[in-house]
Formats: C-alpha cells, sequence, structure tokens
C-alpha cells in the first residue's frame, strides 16, 4: 500500500467517509485557498462544525491552512490524489453543494 500504514490507512478512511467533508474536499479543489469563514458560508455549517471537520481532515493530512494577513486558507495535499480515483476527484470538483 506504499507510504501507508494501517493505522494511517484508517484516520485517512475515515476522514474522506463523511458527506460534510467529502463536500469541503470538493469546494477546496474548486476554490483554492478558500476561507474558513466563506467554507461555513457556502456549507450552512456552523463555524465550530466546520472547524471539526477540518481538524479531521488536516489531522489526515489531506488539507493544509495557510495564513494570509488576518485569515486562513485551505488547500488541499498531494496525498488526496493517492487516496481518491481521479473519477472521484473530477466528481467532487464539478458537484454542486446541495444543503
Amino acid at each position: 500500500m506504499g507510504d501507508y500504514d494501517l493505522q494511517d490507512l484508517a484516520k485517512t478512511l475515515a476522514a474522506v467517509g463523511s458527506e460534510e467533508r467529502l463536500k469541503i474536499l470538493g469546494i477546496i479543489m474548486r476554490w483554492p485557498e478558500v476561507g474558513c469563514g466563506e467554507l461555513a458560508q457556502r456549507l450552512g455549517l456552523s463555524q465550530p462544525a466546520i472547524s471539526y471537520h477540518l481538524k479531521v481532515l488536516e489531522a489526515a493530512d489531506l488539507i493544509v491552512k495557510v495564513r494570509r494577513g488576518r485569515s486562513r486558507c485551505l488547500s488541499v495535499t498531494p496525498k488526496i490524489e493517492r487516496i481518491l480515483r481521479a473519477e472521484v476527484i473530477r466528481w467532487l470538483k464539478q458537484e454542486e453543494v446541495k444543503r
């Protein structure tokens, strides 16, 4: 399985096993460096809920947060391409967020 151990793989698959986190990944892929506040607004979720989901994705090394002045921007890591098939990534980039 390459660079993964069983624990890392389980954490990564659990992170992408949530509908909300898949939506978050899709938004981040469509709009690179989207901010946390904008993400919460697009999904209609509370800031604490967004923070929780981002923490899970970050712990699985699927996203990184970059400071841009007073805001934090988000981007996906290359690990996402090793976990998800290309067709799934294309679908996530095209899927509109449905509330």
